[in-house]
């Protein structure tokens, strides 16, 4: 049976990381790609396609705060028993992973990856600059080690579109909040995957792609079984173009997350601040397991954690003063709080006015 078949069979399997890497890019590229050698990524953790030939990656996503507004599909998990091989349940809770477990990411090279998620049928948030760093999922190559427990990918790059409230797209012949969008798969068009879901009686296809201008994104609509429809966008400048035979397209304009929500604050680049520190917590993902409200995620909660004990694994606990915080960032692995899976945060090798940014933002933090 071949790896496609294979995967498309619904057999579960358990199996390595590294061979989970293989099977998982293999099964998106075309067969003659798959024979090529170098189409095989599995030894890097940050995969890159191209505009040419999109790479694209059924896995789970993070979740960059998107609410239930948008994600009002999804179901809410709940705390469950810790759970210890050999053992069975044991002391202890563990929370639901703060990811999205439906999601398939596209990537375009540097230009754009986005995030579509299968449940919502919409477009959930894209970046740019990059994709995905794997190592949480995949494991450390040199060693084969992944993250012990919520292992979700991080996102290389910058955030360009975070989506907000109801469904973008309305069909005015039916009130379209009350039916639940059901995905019906996908197909490559010149190596972009289309994306189809029934909404009602209705049909719809979608595929996205970058635009000619920087930060554009394109979604190319065709819309099946309705009478007439409409598309919004909130909070970014898009234009609804026809494009004949019950399809449409919707140019949108892109623009950076955390430099438009801080617009208002005005934050300077030219020195360290806490302003520049909260866009880059943003940015770079950080909210993604770092909490600031003092709720558990995959890292450490940053609310009030300035000037705090922290707990360490195998050694003597440490005061978060600004060098162990600058440390954390750059060198996460150096010292690994207390209950927490070694491995799970990769380094950040940004500049220097950054990280003493991200410190300065840290520090704000009140407690909770």
């Amino acid at each position: 049976m071949s790896i496609v078949r294979f995967l498309r069979s619904g057999n579960r399997f358990r199996m390595k990381a590294p061979l989970l890497a293989i099977l998982a890019l293999a099964s998106f590229a075309s067969p003659a790609s798959v024979l090529a050698e170098d189409r095989f990524l599995t030894l890097s953790n940050t995969p890159l396609g191209s505009r040419e030939e999109p790479l694209v990656l059924r896995t789970f996503l993070p979740d960059p705060g998107l609410g239930r507004a948008v994600l009002s599909n999804h179901a809410l998990g709940a705390r469950a028993r810790k759970y210890a091989p050999g053992k069975g349940d044991v002391e202890g809770f563990v929370d639901p992973t703060p990811g999205l477990p439906a999601a398939i990411a596209v990537n375009f090279g540097t230009d754009l990856s986005y995030c579509w998620d299968t449940v919502e049928c919409r477009l959930l948030y894209a970046w740019r600059g990059g994709f995905l760093d794997m190592t949480n999922y995949w494991g450390d190559p040199a060693i084969g080690r992944r993250a012990g427990f919520q292992y979700l990918p991080g996102l290389v790059g910058e955030l360009v579109y975070v989506t907000e409230g109801s469904h973008p797209l309305g069909l005015f012949d039916t009130y379209t909040e009350d039916l639940k969008p059901v995905y019906l798969g996908y197909r490559l068009v010149a190596g972009v995957p289309e994306f189809a879901y029934r909404l009602g009686e209705a049909t719809v296809k979608v595929r996205i792609e970058p635009g000619d201008k920087p930060l554009e994104i394109v979604a190319h609509y065709s819309v099946e079984g309705a009478k007439a429809w409409g598309y919004f966008e909130s909070g970014y400048d898009f234009k609804q173009e026809d494009a004949g035979e019950g399809s449409f397209r919707v140019r949108i304009q892109g623009k950076p997350v955390a430099a438009s929500a801080a617009a208002e604050a005005s934050y300077s680049t030219e020195a360290p601040n806490a302003e520049w520190g909260e866009a880059l917590f943003t940015t770079l993902g950080c909210f993604a397991c770092h909490s600031r409200d003092g709720t558990r995620g995959h890292g450490p909660s940053l609310a009030g954690i300035y000037g705090t004990s922290r707990p360490l694994a195998g050694t003597d606990p440490v005061v978060a003063d600004e060098a162990y915080l600058a440390e954390s960032i750059v060198n996460p692995a150096a010292k690994v709080v207390d209950t927490f899976p070694a491995g799970y945060m990769p380094p950040y090798p940004i500049e220097p006015k950054q990280v003493d940014s991200l410190v300065l933002f840290i520090k704000s933090l009140a407690k909770p």
